[in-house]
């Protein structure tokens, strides 16, 4: 998905995009390679096929892990902006303004967040930004928004450009949005335990028919030799393999709920 990775300017990170490094991207690449292959050799029983076809194979898993590295990316940048939110909300509460409740945040999430992670890197930028560059809160936040592609955070950036030292409620609407994605995250947590597990049953099912053909083929004593060397067989363990892929995205694409 992402070309190699390169040190990125706080402040400029795309979040929809994949930072894996080129190393990382070839690793993943290559051991769904060697997996696919393997599998695809349990059901034709000769080598140069199967490795043929786990080259595009390979090439889509990899961007399906890729995909899903982005997308735990980015729950984990929510997750830090909720405890941003709440400290803010803590900080405001004390009597500070948007300045004062940043800054104070940045000191108190000191404790939980190491200075590299996205959060504070962002946070840091945005204080720098508007106390030595003289950029408004409100137009960095819309900014964090546009690139962080997180409904709840575009929310917030623009409600801040509306209310940024225009309104006395500015605690009250760090409270309430920091309740909604609380309640948003708990949601979907929720969701995501009790999905697990069927997660796991839908995978077992799908891996069971490889073990099942790969056991019979070493120790049934020829059962399944016409699998493996009629034309007919060869259609069937193609029909077997095309069912297994679909079935495996359908599991990954059902299993995904957007809350």
């Amino acid at each position: 998905m992402s070309k190699e990775k390169k040190k990125i300017t706080p402040g400029t990170m795309d979040y929809s995009k994949c930072y894996l490094s080129k190393a990382q991207h070839v690793g993943i690449f290559l051991l769904c390679a060697v997996v696919s292959t393997l599998v695809y050799y349990i059901f034709y029983h000769m080598w140069l096929l199967p490795i043929i076809l786990s080259l595009p194979t390979a090439f889509l898993f990899e961007r399906q892990i890729a995909a899903e590295s982005v997308e735990k990316r980015r729950l984990r940048l929510r997750i830090q902006f909720r405890d941003l939110l709440e400290s803010m909300s803590v900080a405001v509460r004390a009597g500070g303004n948007e300045l004062n409740s940043l800054e104070s945040a940045y000191t108190d999430m000191q404790l939980s967040y190491s200075e590299n992670s996205d959060i504070m890197l962002e946070l840091k930028t945005i204080i720098l930004k508007h106390k030595n560059g003289g950029i408004q809160l409100r137009d960095l936040f819309e900014d964090f928004g546009k690139r962080s592609h997180i409904d709840d955070i575009s929310s917030f950036g623009t409600i801040f450009s509306v209310i940024e030292n225009k309104s006395n409620r500015f605690g009250d609407i760090i409270t309430d949005t920091h309740q909604i994605l609380s309640d948003k995250l708990e949601i979907e947590q929720e969701i995501i335990t009790m999905s697990t597990a069927a997660r796991a049953e839908a995978y077992l099912m799908l891996i069971m028919p490889v073990v099942i053909t790969a056991a019979i083929s070493v120790m049934g004593s020829g059962f399944l030799d016409s699998l493996f060397t009629t034309i007919t067989g060869r259609a069937v363990a193609t029909g077997a393999i095309a069912m297994f892929i679909c079935s495996f995205l359908l599991a990954r694409k059902f299993s995904k709920i957007d809350v």
